[in-house]
């Protein structure tokens, strides 16, 4: 396949496979985050900036991206996938600075008892994307291995849930108020939203590979 694609197409390529490091890079800062909540507000604050930097980069490189796309690069149905792939990628980021706002504009105090969770929650959400990521970048050449990590990416997406569930169960037995919990059953739901979102981006991939081999 790859065999097949002009200079235009290989541009792009480029710029998706750039895109998506750059997505990996906006949850990277995340995990340094989530790593550091029990350090002082200040410390948060400078870490917070770090994934919204980030996630700058990656939206950046997605309008370029998309730029490029519409100078005639690829069929139009093909073309039409892959920008929502892009798009879809991109909410991944928005995702991981969405939690970083919440986590700094609260000035958010999680209790010790729950930091390995969330950090278990995290690396976990993590994993799930980075096999998505590889099945985007796979999505050119090698079909076979390309739906090999959309399977890992819905089992991990199954662990981060099974995580999710346990965290938010302690987190209700904690000795806190109930505005305290649902502030914290809200962060651990928005973490876990960047593995749902990852599923969705591999559910998207796998629609393209289907017309792909037609």
């Amino acid at each position: 396949m790859g065999l097949f694609f002009g200079k235009k197409e290989k541009i792009i390529i480029e710029l998706f496979n750039k895109h998506l490091e750059a997505v990996d890079n906006t949850i990277e800062k995340l995990v340094e985050l989530i790593k550091n909540l029990d350090k002082d507000m200040q410390k948060i604050k400078e870490l917070s900036e770090q994934v919204r930097n980030a996630e700058t980069e990656a939206d950046h490189i997605r309008r370029q991206a998309e730029s490029e796309m519409y100078s005639g690069a690829f069929l139009p149905n093909f073309r039409g996938d892959l920008l929502g792939t892009i798009e879809a990628m991109d909410r991944i980021a928005n995702k991981a600075e969405t939690v970083a706002d919440e986590i700094e504009l609260q000035s958010l105090r999680v209790p010790k008892e729950i930091l390995e969770d969330l950090n278990e929650l995290i690396l976990k959400s993590q994993v799930t994307y980075r096999a998505v990521k590889e099945a985007a970048k796979e999505m050119f050449e090698d079909f076979e291995k390309t739906n090999e990590m959309i399977l890992k990416t819905e089992n991990y997406e199954h662990e981060t849930d099974i995580i999710e569930r346990s965290t938010i169960r302690k987190i209700y037995s904690l000795d806190i108020s109930l505005p305290e919990k649902m502030q914290l059953k809200k962060l651990v739901h928005r973490i876990a939203d960047i593995s749902d979102t990852s599923e969705d981006v591999s559910d998207r991939i796998q629609i393209i590979i289907y017309k792909r081999k037609v």
